[in-house]
């Protein structure tokens, strides 16, 4: 077993370590994470608009409602590319120990300019708009690749000294929007240039070709099973030898984030569950796979707590079951310790891919549903969360989840009491 274990650490932790040290990755992740409160309002307005009961639907009709819930969903969730394409260049810049507002404003600038303009009309009645089509879920790849490239360019044009540069005395504000100038001149030709060129071909624009020729590959790859199951392996592995799962979940957070995107437009137009477009989302494996925290440690924390006969444990136990309860289970991870702990290997890892697997089979045949998109906040309560994701059935399936990582568990926990009992045992008649 050591073995084994010792050949995945040399294949995993470089692995994880280079994915984890990923400038882009980095900034796309906490760019993403920084639009929660954005995220949330767009699902909370998803959820108020679409209970369904006709007495609920008519008064929110009569009474102008329904149009104010469908605004905030227009301006939150569907409008999600334009807050990404900011908030990724403002984190990448940001990190360089640059200007991020500035870069932030600068690819915004971009993705507008590659963002296609639609017409309505003709001669001077005619109106241009921005199509929601293209900076809402649909058009998320596009605003990643846009602001990690401006936030490249701007950092390597600052770093050049290519700047306008204020005499002595100038306000810092005043120096810091000059210093940007060029940058942003730069790139916004650069970019329109693009924009000009793509335009002369088939696709037409840059949304079409990163929408058909990346976009559409590759949410189509992460919203397999087999991804989930692969996903959901590494980021046990990385667990297992200490690197932070986030190293890989980064990678496929913007694929499952726009996912879950396009399942809650789906649910504010109104389709029925069955017709959502994806069972494998961000919110959704979150909701069937962290039952306690990263590898579903919920079982093991609750035998810690109410079964162990080693002193250390019980009292571990207790310090680790409300964290738990709350999807938080760092102290398990690094205090139990579970990070290079044989035993756990087993239980840790696939505790979670069995969930998901076992899950993926029960939407499929119609017994959980499809999540609404709709995700809950970090630290949301077990249960609650299942709710918020997907309806009382997903809660119930996080109670399943509990039991399930009892069962699992169980026998690894009394080997590990039975040898700690033995060792403190041990150590009172040594010391007597």
């Amino acid at each position: 077993m050591n073995g084994f274990l010792g050949i995945l650490q040399k294949m995993v932790v470089p692995l994880a370590a280079k994915l984890s040290s990923n400038k882009a990755l980095q900034s796309v992740s906490k760019g993403l994470m920084g639009l929660m409160v954005i995220m949330m309002m767009g699902a909370f307005s998803t959820i108020l608009s679409s209970l369904p009961f006709d007495a609920y639907q008519n008064f929110l009709v009569s009474s102008n409602l329904k149009g104010v819930f469908n605004t905030l969903l227009n301006v939150t969730t569907n409008m999600l590319g334009v807050y990404a394409a900011f908030s990724i260049a403002y984190s990448y810049v940001s990190n360089e120990d640059k200007d991020g507002f500035s870069a932030g404003a600068i690819s915004l600038m971009c993705f507008f300019i590659v963002t296609p303009l639609t017409v309505a009309g003709e001669g001077y009645m005619a109106v241009t708009n921005l199509p929601l089509d293209w900076i809402g879920p649909k058009g998320l790849f596009t605003a990643m690749i846009v602001a990690i490239v401006v936030s490249k360019l701007y950092v390597l044009i600052i770093n050049r000294n290519i700047t306008i540069k204020m005499p002595e005395g100038v306000p810092e504000f005043v120096s810091k929007s000059f210093v940007s100038i060029i940058p942003g001149i730069v790139i916004g030709i650069l970019f329109a240039a693009i924009s000009y060129l793509l335009s002369l071909t088939s696709f037409g624009d840059m949304h079409q070709i990163i929408y058909k020729l990346i976009q559409i590959p590759l949410t189509g790859l992460g919203s397999s099973i087999w991804a989930a199951l692969l996903v959901y392996v590494l980021i046990g592995l990385c667990w297992f030898f200490g690197v932070h799962g986030m190293a890989v979940m980064s990678v496929v957070i913007p694929i499952w984030a726009a996912l879950d995107a396009e399942n809650m437009v789906g649910v504010a137009a109104g389709m029925a569950n069955a017709d959502l477009p994806n069972i494998v989302t961000l919110n959704w494996v979150s909701a069937v796979a962290t039952i306690g925290g990263a590898g579903s440690t919920i079982g093991l924390v609750i035998w810690l707590t109410f079964k162990a006969k080693s002193k250390q444990y019980k009292v571990f136990g207790k310090m680790a079951l409300i964290p738990s309860l709350f999807n938080i289970n760092e102290p398990v991870i690094f205090g139990l310790p579970v990070m290079l702990n044989p035993l756990l290997f087993i239980p840790f890892v696939f505790t979670p891919v069995l969930l998901i697997g076992l899950a993926y089979i029960l939407v499929t045949i119609g017994i959980l549903p499809i999540s609404n998109g709709i995700g809950a906040p970090m630290g949301t309560p077990l249960v609650l969360q299942g709710f918020f994701n997907g309806g009382w059935r997903l809660g119930l399936y996080q109670v399943f989840g509990v039991l399930l990582s009892l069962v699992i568990y169980y026998p690894f926990f009394r080997i590990m009491d039975k040898k700690a009992v033995e060792e403190e045992s041990a150590a009172e008649m040594a010391a007597q």
